[in-house]
């Protein structure tokens, strides 16, 4: 059942609307407001489970978050944006876009790719779970802001917001992570623009990754941004928003 997403709204124009990656939200956009506010229409709403919207019980599922998403914008009534996803905000993102293609006026993933988890990589979330669950929050993602950005100051600003997450809103996170499906078929198929910008130092991203997305969506619009992490809103605000501004949304 879809839960009504709080949410920041900035501007006017061809509305945007900014997914936040886990386990962080809406205010890692705050760098760019300032920049694409002046002629867009800014949404940015915190995810089911995190910031300040509702927290409902573990697990939850690409297909529920992604409906939230589309509650919102019915709710703002939007019947189109463009959709931009950083991280598992990404994973949502791809969802929607999957749901209701018709929706979009583009699709932009920073620092995201449209894959499904390797077994590994799902075992490597399975483990994570039960890790918060016997040590909390906290204890469980203390190294988590490192791996996100190299910048002290990032490092700082996503610490404060991961100590305000509850258990449910992580565990339930990683579980519809873990769960989620291949989404190849949006790109290859997506009637809209579509975009995709990574860090060049992005831990999460490798290289093979990057190729290979590179080599299965030719008519993808790629960006890698150099000196830059998992971040890049944070990091590189002026040129995220630069591509932003000229997704050709019509």
């Amino acid at each position: 059942m879809p839960v009504k997403l709080y949410y920041e709204e900035f501007g006017m124009g061809i509305p945007i609307l900014c997914i936040h990656g886990f386990p962080l939200d809406h205010t890692i956009w705050n760098r760019l407001i300032p920049i694409l506010a002046t002629n867009k229409q800014v949404i940015l709403p915190d995810l089911r489970g995190h910031g300040l919207s509702p927290i409902p019980p573990a697990p939850y599922s690409m297909n529920e978050m992604a409906g939230d998403i589309l509650t919102l914008m019915d709710d703002l009534h939007l019947p189109k944006v463009v959709l931009v996803g950083q991280s598992m905000g990404g994973y949502v993102a791809l969802e929607v876009a999957e749901i209701a293609p018709e929706r979009l006026l583009g699709l932009v993933l920073v620092a995201s790719h449209p894959y499904a988890d390797s077994p590994q990589q799902k075992q490597a979330r399975m483990d994570m779970i039960e890790q918060v669950r016997q040590d909390g929050v906290e204890k469980a993602l203390v190294d988590f802001p490192a791996k996100l950005c190299p910048d002290a100051g990032i490092q700082d600003f996503t610490w404060n917001i991961i100590q305000g997450m509850e258990e449910e809103g992580v565990v339930g996170s990683i579980q519809a992570m873990a769960d989620r499906h291949d989404n190849r078929e949006v790109m290859l198929n997506a009637a809209f623009p579509t975009a995709v910008i990574l860090g060049e130092n992005d831990l999460f991203i490798s290289q093979d990754v990057r190729q290979r997305m590179q080599s299965d969506f030719p008519t993808t619009q790629f960006t890698i941004l150099p000196d830059a992490a998992h971040m890049l809103m944070m990091e590189k605000p002026l040129e995220v928003s630069r591509i932003l501004q000229n997704i050709n949304a019509t």
